[in-house]
């Protein structure tokens, strides 16, 4: 989870943020928890997560303030109600990289048992690629994108995901659990080339996801979130604009401790010129609401999201 920096935050042209790379994303922590964890039978898990949570929540004071003020907008609670739901977030947190070691050594056929929803999605995604226009996915940082990716690339279409490089602790793993599900990874705001082959993707009927709930590049758009206006990624709209695609929300939250289900949002459409996709990428945040409202304890954020709209009286 790269490290943001508000430089590139203002109006015009905006440099690639760089989001906060938290105490939990460390190379320690990621093989602690791929050497220990598919030792630990499941029903010892639970308890092993709630102690590794509290001593995460207690030794992480920036990232558990940020993450309560995060909750507050998002839910309108506050006091002892917004810092439960900030524990509860650390906690589903914990049960998030855990699912990378099913990720990675699991049989399909057990990760697809594991997952509810999916043959609702497929049939949706399955209509709209009939369109013959490709199918741009936009995930957030909600629950397991990983296990959505995992789903999109069994649908039998070649599947791209734009991401930005990173040199976190969970990186090796996370791209493993890629190749294991068999799609190609585009660097996000490297070269102006990558936004051709995304649109000749689309051209030739495939699928394009991309995270849409931080800004990566120079495009983006200002939009009310909760409240209060943030920067949203406008590449992924400006793409649809340029393709036809159909743009598909999609989130994949966490059930339990190792189970998820898929939760689908749209189509949006994007008009023609900039009023077309300023219009989309409010359609989009308001999609980005009511995934939140509905599972604010797993969009896992620990920067705060607001912090410098609401400084500036955006």
């Amino acid at each position: 989870m790269p490290r943001h920096d508000p430089s590139g935050a203002g109006p015009g042209p905006r440099q690639a943020a760089r989001w906060y790379t938290h105490g939990w994303n460390r190379r320690l922590s990621w093989r602690l928890i791929h050497a220990i964890v598919p030792k630990v039978p499941r029903l010892l898990r639970p308890p092993i997560h709630l102690a590794t949570t509290a001593i995460c929540f207690l030794a992480m004071p920036d990232e558990r303030r940020a993450a309560r003020h995060n909750l507050e907008r998002a839910t309108r609670r506050s006091g002892l109600a917004s810092r439960a739901l900030a524990f509860g977030l650390f906690y589903n947190f914990s049960k998030f990289m855990v699912g990378y070691t099913d990720l990675i050594r699991l049989p399909d056929e057990s990760l697809r048992r594991r997952v509810e929803g999916g043959d609702e999605a497929r049939r949706l995604i399955e209509a709209l690629l009939r369109e013959g226009r490709g199918l741009i996915v936009l995930t957030l940082h909600l629950g397991n994108w990983e296990m959505g990716l995992l789903h999109l690339a069994s649908l039998g279409r070649p599947v791209s995901v734009v991401l930005r490089p990173e040199d976190s602790g969970g990186a090796p793993f996370e791209e493993a659990a890629r190749r294991r599900a068999g799609v190609r990874v585009v660097p996000a705001g490297e070269s102006a080339w990558n936004g051709l082959d995304l649109l000749l993707a689309l051209r030739r009927g495939e699928i394009v996801a991309i995270q849409g709930d931080r800004t990566f590049g120079p495009l983006s758009e200002r939009a009310g979130l909760f409240g209060a206006d943030v920067d949203l990624p406008s590449g992924p709209f400006a793409l649809a604009q340029a393709s036809g695609a159909p743009i598909l929300a999609v989130c994949v939250p966490i059930r339990g401790h190792s189970r998820y289900r898929i939760v689908v949002d749209g189509p949006l459409r994007v008009g023609s010129g900039a009023e077309g996709v300023r219009a989309a990428v409010d359609s989009f945040a308001r999609i980005v609401e009511r995934f939140v409202t509905d599972y604010p304890t797993q969009w896992f954020n620990f920067y705060e999201v607001w912090g410098e709209a609401v400084k500036r009286g955006d």
